[in-house]
């Protein structure tokens, strides 16, 4: 015989996976078939107020949705005049903001080039320059 269950056998015996040995402890050893009573208790317990908690939030939310209004929806002519309002906005704001010179961006994109050129066409990091310059000498 073995010693009393350990709750991973009793969890398998309740999913209804028990191994032979553990079906025959269950029927043989009365302290394990009460503590096995007791589980299936407390699980049947878990299980209603779980399904109580669902209910009254489901509950809940059939309330907050019931409160909201209905939205309306839009017709075809609101949806246009909204479009036609926004198309106006974006001409009207492509006059009026400031536009950047070519050239200026064209002086900043050369300004840029030249420095990685710089960076990338030196034989040393800076930090080595000093002990290039010695080797050099």
């Amino acid at each position: 015989m073995i010693p009393h269950l350990s709750s991973d056998q009793l969890s398998e015996y309740i999913l209804g996976q028990p191994s032979l040995l553990v079906a025959r402890h269950i029927q043989d050893c009365p302290v394990c078939r009460a503590e096995l009573v007791q589980f299936r208790e407390t699980l049947g317990e878990f299980r209603g107020a779980v399904r109580a908690w669902s209910e009254a939030e489901a509950d809940q939310a059939l309330v907050i949705s019931d409160s909201i209004p209905e939205s309306r929806s839009w017709t075809v002519s609101q949806q246009l005049t909204l479009a036609l309002l926004i198309a106006a906005v974006c001409v009207i704001a492509s006059f009026v903001m400031p536009r950047r010179g070519g050239e200026s961006a064209a002086g900043a994109d050369a300004v840029l080039l030249n420095q990685v050129d710089v960076q990338v066409s030196r034989t040393a990091p800076s930090s080595m320059e000093p002990l290039m310059k010695l080797v050099q000498e």
